[in-house]
């Protein structure tokens, strides 16, 4: 489960390296929260995957 209290945030440091993020998602109650996030994450995935793709097709055209 990805719950977590105002205890579990860490202290701001300025020059610190993140290693948690919280954020807040709301839904109208059709679908989780959860299920909203990694529906997210699969579609940003994806997003990635294309974009690697397509500069990897375009890399190849260029070099011939």
């Amino acid at each position: 489960m990805f719950l977590f209290s105002i205890a579990d945030e860490a202290d701001y440091k300025i020059d610190g390296n993140p290693n948690r993020y919280f954020f807040n998602v709301e839904s109208s109650g059709a679908l989780k929260p959860e299920n909203i996030v990694i529906m997210g994450i699969a579609a940003l995935k994806k997003k990635l995957s294309d974009l690697q793709t397509h500069l990897a097709t375009e890399l190849h055209a260029d070099a011939q």
